[in-house]
């Protein structure tokens, strides 16, 4: 409202003086107009008879009084033939220009002009006064119409706003299902409010995420640790033999909880940036044959073909046992959830500077809800599937940080009933074939 009222009455301001002085200068331009005109008419006279005659001071005097003008004729000689028009008032500012007649380029007379110019500053401020009142009305009106909508459009946009204040206020209280309803112009406040909506989403998951792995790592060191201290009880009380075959049941459960913890360790180390890898250079077809071939006979047992298709001397730098783990918890994954007689392809393939790699199965696949959120810890998207095929859910974030550490990319494309595809990229060794 200021920049738009400061702006108005600039103008306002400057539209007034720039007429004032455009109208002086149109009075200036009048008058010597007229006074072309009249030593024309002169002229004309003049030379018609070659004398001054009673038909030039006829028009002298129409002039004088159509113009309000005091003129004097006077010879050659300067001296006074005859003067036409009133006398100025006496409080009149008077000017008065001495004008020759020119015929042939001789002065034959002078014409002795006398104006009062309270005629034309009366026409002058009359004019003035118009203009301005009309500009101040004009100035009004505008700053009425820029008041009306500059309230409506601050209105309009402070809705967003409060919305925003309300929103973040109930997210410091723990609310994070608030969300703020999306202006209808996309425009700046949009966009923060569509930003704002994305992070306290970001935030509502994150925080679920939390109490999920809370209640993960609970359940799954529970489970061990009760049988442990079932089967201990049970040894001390005597109702359980301390054969081989119980403390190996016993030492099953110690291995599983050694193999949570290893795994807890590996992903904090992933999602951390420290997971330690020695680079070499090394065949990647290798390591995934040497994988399959470990793995076949469980895949067979299950009537399940692997198939694998791979390139001709593909060269990384890269961890050998790392990467066989990467394979590893990928082919372990497709044997779970893939049925009786599927099939599992897993190919290499060197695209330019980097190296492809597939492992597809044609299992159970992956609903759209939880495709986004594989990779994140003790994610499992059937909370109530056993463990034994579930896994502990810290697999696929594992082979995420592996992947990463040797600067790849891991990405996984699904489809519920028709199976799986997972996609890793890494950098292939250069000058290496």
């Amino acid at each position: 409202m200021a920049v738009s009222a400061s702006g108005i009455l600039i103008s306002t301001i400057l539209s007034i003086k720039e007429m004032d002085v455009h109208f002086f200068h149109y009075i200036s331009d009048v008058n010597q107009k007229h006074q072309a005109d009249l030593l024309a008419m002169l002229r004309e006279e003049y030379q018609r008879e070659e004398e001054w005659n009673e038909r030039a001071f006829w028009k002298v005097e129409a002039a004088a009084q159509i113009l309000g003008w005091k003129i004097s004729v006077y010879d050659r000689e300067k001296q006074l033939i005859r003067t036409f028009g009133n006398s100025a008032t006496p409080d009149a500012k008077l000017m008065e220009d001495t004008i020759p007649v020119l015929v042939r380029g001789m002065p034959v007379g002078y014409l002795g002009i006398q104006h009062d110019d309270a005629d034309s500053i009366s026409l002058e401020e009359h004019f003035q006064i118009a203009h301005t009142n009309a500009l101040q009305w004009t100035m009004l009106a505008l700053l009425v119409i820029v008041c009306v909508i500059s309230i409506f459009i601050a209105k309009w946009m402070s809705i967003p706003i409060a919305h925003l204040s309300q929103a973040a206020l109930a997210v410091t209280k723990g609310d994070l299902s608030v969300r703020v309803p999306l202006p209808k112009a996309k425009d700046e406040l949009y966009s923060l409010v569509q930003t704002f909506n994305n992070l306290v989403h970001n935030l509502q998951r994150q925080e679920e995420l939390r109490k999920r792995l809370t209640s993960d790592i609970a359940h799954e060191l529970r489970t061990p640790l009760n049988t442990l201290l079932a089967q201990t009880e049970g040894m001390l009380d005597g109702i359980w033999e301390a054969t081989p075959e119980h403390l190996e049941a016993t030492r099953s459960e110690v291995i599983r909880l050694i193999r949570i913890v290893s795994d807890l360790d590996q992903v904090m180390q992933a999602e951390a940036g420290e997971l330690s890898i020695s680079l070499d250079v090394l065949n990647l077809n290798q390591v995934v044959e040497r994988m399959v071939d470990s793995m076949k006979p469980s895949f067979q047992q299950k009537g399940i073909q692997v198939t694998t298709r791979l390139d001709d001397n593909v060269w990384i730098l890269g961890d050998k046992q790392r990467l066989a783990q990467v394979f590893s918890n990928l082919l372990t994954n497709s044997f779970k959830h893939t049925p009786q007689g599927g099939e599992v392809i897993i190919s290499v393939e060197k695209k330019g500077r980097m190296v492809e790699v597939n492992v597809i199965d044609n299992g159970a696949g992956i609903s759209p809800e939880d495709l986004p959120y594989v990779f994140e810890r003790f994610y499992r998207g059937d909370r109530s599937r056993n463990r034994e095929k579930g896994g502990s859910g810290l697999g696929l974030t594992i082979v995420k940080g592996i992947v990463e550490a040797h600067q790849g990319e891991i990405s996984i494309a699904s489809e519920v009933g028709r199976g799986t595809t997972v996609t890793i990229t890494l950098p292939a060794a250069e000058g290496v074939s």
